[in-house]
């Protein structure tokens, strides 16, 4: 039982360590530019209802993150808050 315990235990601490290795890698992958190409054309259909995010920081769906909850920006992108 102690060993279950033990595996279980590692496994945890290895997803973890996994997961932050790879948010801390996360630059513009081809994946990410490729999910930004398609997800601006949703972005221009329904500009009501998306925000373009870090696809487009500069894009004019994003002034409401920008001005964001009690004068503190919703919008961050790469561990930046964007103003």
């Amino acid at each position: 039982m102690r060993l279950l315990l033990f595996v279980t235990v590692v496994f945890y601490f290895w997803l973890l360590w996994d997961d932050i290795v790879h948010a801390k890698n996360k630059k513009w992958t081809p994946e990410f530019k490729e999910f930004c190409q398609q997800y601006m054309k949703h972005v221009e259909l329904l500009p009501k209802y998306l925000s373009a995010g870090c696809c487009d920081v500069d894009h004019p769906t994003n002034d409401i993150m920008k001005q964001g909850w009690k004068g503190e920006t919703l919008l961050i992108c790469d561990g930046k808050e964007i103003v």
